[in-house]
Formats: C-alpha cells, sequence, structure tokens
C-alpha cells in the first residue's frame, strides 16, 4: 500500500475518532425487498454473474506444469490446467462431439491429455483436440475448431479469475480489478498458499450476505461473543474504485489520545482492511493473512459461500497448522454469526412486515450497492 494511501487511512481514522463521521453527508436509503426474493429479478443477477470475472480456485492447486482442476461453478462444468510456460488455461469442461464431461470431478498432475469417457475423443492440455477413433467418419471435421472451449482467465491475488461466457473468451480480465488489485497484491498476496478451502450453503439471498460487509454498526451486537471488543464501534471507512471498494475497519487499539505514528502507520495492524471486487468477492486482510471468499447464488433464497485462508506460505509443521486453524476457527465462527442472522432475514422477508429495508447513513455502501447492481441489470 502506497505510503500516500496509508497516511489518508490514518488521517481519516483519526478525524472519525475524534468527532467527525467517515460518511460524510451521506443519506439514509432502502431496498425493495422484492429484490430479495424474485426469481426474475434472480436470473437476471446470474446472467450478470456470466460476464463478470468470478474467482474459481486458488492458484496453488494448480503447482506445476500438468496439473489440472476439474470442478463446477455456477452450473458450468470447468478444466483448469497449468501449462509448460507457467500460466494457467480454463475451459469448459465439454466434449465437442456429443456434450459428455471430458474430465472427472477433481484434481490430478502430469496431464499429457484428456479422454472423453464417451467416445474417446482426446484432448491435449492445451485444449486442442488431440484426435478420435475412426476420424475418416468426420470428413468435414475441422480440427483447429473443435479443441475445448476456452474462457478468460487471469490469476490475481493467488486466484485463479474465469469470465464464464466463452463468447468472451477474448476478454481482459485484469481492468475489471485493477486498480485495486494491485494494491491488495503488494500486501503478501503475490503467490499465497491456499489453507483450509471449504464450500457451504447458506439459506438467504446472495446480497443479503454482501449487505453484512458494508456496514460496521451490527458489530457491537451481532458479534458481542466474538470480534466486538477487538473493533471501534460502527466505525468503516470506504473508498470507491469504480464498483469495486477498500473498507477499513478500525481495531480499538487506534488510540486517539496516543495514536501511532503517522508516518509507519500499518493499516493492517490497526484495523481489517476489506477488499471488496464487484459483486460477491471479498479478501478480508488481516496482519499476516488473508481471507478469501466468494458467493455462488443458487436460488433466490440459496447462496453456495466458497472460502478459503490465503497464507504468505504453507504451513510446515502441526505448530503452524494449528496457528493458522485457530485464525481461521475465529473467523468462522464470526461469519456464521453473520450468516445466522442473513438466515433469520430472509425467512421473514415474504411475511409482508417490510416492503422494503432501511439503512442508516453509515450504512450508505449497501443500497449503493443495490444502485450500482440494477444500472448494470438494465443495460441492454
Amino acid at each position: 500500500m502506497k505510503q500516500s494511501t496509508r497516511c489518508d487511512l490514518y488521517d481519516r481514522a483519526l478525524t472519525a475518532l475524534t468527532g467527525e463521521r467517515p460518511e460524510g453527508d451521506e443519506q439514509a436509503s432502502s431496498v425493495p425487498v422484492s429484490r430479495y426474493l424474485s426469481e426474475h429479478h434472480f436470473e437476471q443477477e446470474r446472467n450478470l454473474l456470466l460476464r463478470r470475472p468470478i474467482p474459481v480456485a486458488p492458484a496453488s492447486e494448480l503447482a506445476a506444469a500438468g496439473d489440472w482442476l476439474s470442478l463446477d461453478c455456477h452450473d458450468t462444468p470447468l478444466l483448469l490446467v497449468r501449462q509448460p510456460d507457467g500460466t494457467v488455461r480454463a475451459f469448459l469442461n465439454v466434449c465437442r462431439h456429443r456434450g459428455a464431461r471430458v474430465a472427472p470431478a477433481g484434481r490430478g498432475q502430469g496431464a499429457r491429455a484428456f479422454v472423453c469417457p464417451y467416445h474417446a475423443w482426446t484432448y491435449k492440455p492445451d485444449g486442442g483436440l488431440k484426435g478420435l477413433p475412426q476420424d475418416f467418419g468426420f470428413p468435414c471435421l475441422d480440427r483447429s475448431r473443435s479443441g475445448l472451449r476456452q474462457l478468460a482467465v487471469s490469476e490475481r491475488a493467488g486466484m485463479i479469475w474465469l469470465i464464464l461466457d466463452p463468447d468472451r473468451a477474448d476478454q481482459d480480465i485484469d481492468p475489471y480489478l485493477d486498480p485495486l488489485m494491485t494494491e491488495l497484491e503488494a500486501l503478501d498476496l503475490t503467490n499465497p498458499q491456499g489453507f483450509a478451502s471449504r464450500s457451504y450453503l447458506v439459506k438467504a439471498n446472495w446480497k443479503l450476505l454482501v449487505d453484512g460487509s458494508f456496514e460496521a454498526y451490527h458489530f457491537k451486537i451481532a458479534h458481542r461473543n466474538t470480534i466486538a471488543h477487538m473493533f471501534t464501534d460502527n466505525l468503516q471507512i470506504i473508498d470507491e474504485f469504480d464498483l469495486n471498494r477498500r473498507l477499513f475497519l478500525l481495531k480499538a487499539n487506534f488510540d486517539p489520545a496516543s495514536p501511532p505514528s503517522r508516518d509507519r502507520f500499518q493499516p493492517r495492524d490497526h484495523g481489517n482492511i476489506i477488499y471488496y471486487f464487484f459483486p460477491n468477492t471479498t479478501f478480508l486482510v488481516q496482519p499476516d493473512h488473508t481471507q478469501f471468499s466468494t458467493l455462488e447464488p443458487l436460488a433466490p433464497g440459496l447462496t453456495r459461500v466458497h472460502e478459503t485462508t490465503l497464507l504468505p506460505q504453507a504451513p510446515d509443521s502441526d505448530k503452524a497448522r494449528n496457528y493458522w486453524q485457530a485464525n481461521v476457527d475465529l473467523y468462522r465462527r464470526t461469519l456464521a454469526e453473520d450468516y445466522d442472522l442473513a438466515e433469520s432475514i430472509q425467512s421473514g422477508l415474504a411475511s409482508g412486515a417490510n416492503e422494503a429495508l432501511t439503512f442508516g447513513t453509515f450504512e450508505y455502501s449497501a443500497p449503493r450497492f443495490h444502485r450500482q447492481l440494477q444500472q448494470l441489470l438494465e443495460q441492454p
């Protein structure tokens, strides 16, 4: 993080602690309850996600040339393969003959070819069609156009990012992420190691989970049994980078009566930094590691959460593994408090108690997210 950025966060934190709220002249707002319930609205959002970069796996899972990973994401079968030149290529895991899944779910090493289990059409690690049995039966087959469908791919902040629409295979992902991504990567995230990955279901609309990350108003109450005592009550400093955001949650160890040195101020030592990439991905930067999570909407009231811990290096002893696991356990207990509340909210949305959800001035970033999302959905 640049010195100018660190000093700016320091100045604004000190100002906020001495009486001037960081949200300034923001207005209270609301979001219609129908946005969390409508099937039509949900399908529009799902279609939008196919056109935006989505992180699908830690890059450390493909450590060497020939390593491969087969998985499903947003109902799309994917195949990721590390190439001899060190890059990753991403494909739809769908045979170009009759559409069967080419590689089984899972991972492997040293791939030389991928063979479809239906008719043994064979593909090279770079996705090209290598061969097929009895090829005389396909006299008009253009092999150069019959390889696995490629997807746009990029490795950033220790994750592999894709655009799932194969018609956008030539699209550059980096402009969606920068300049905020470059700042994030400078915080020891150029080659992190994935640890304690998991996926699980939350019975709530995905936007309720996003809403919770955009305000600290709930911390003192919702997290009173876990992390509330670590943070300043209801204080979050937010910066926007187009549709992406940096959110700084100030810790209680920043004492305005005896503040840390401005020139040596390190935000991650005095707060949690959340890097949010529109519309559904966050990196929570802590002093010595980062928690990554992304949301996969499955239905208006159901979301699959994918998360992993990004470490500066893989743990090499039981002591190191226990240390990192303790950090993961606290993170998961805290998230469970958020997601239990999201499920509680979802269960009451259809009751008619509220036509809209209300957001205060210090919660302004959540309704702004909804406005930005709605503007994109309304574009042709």
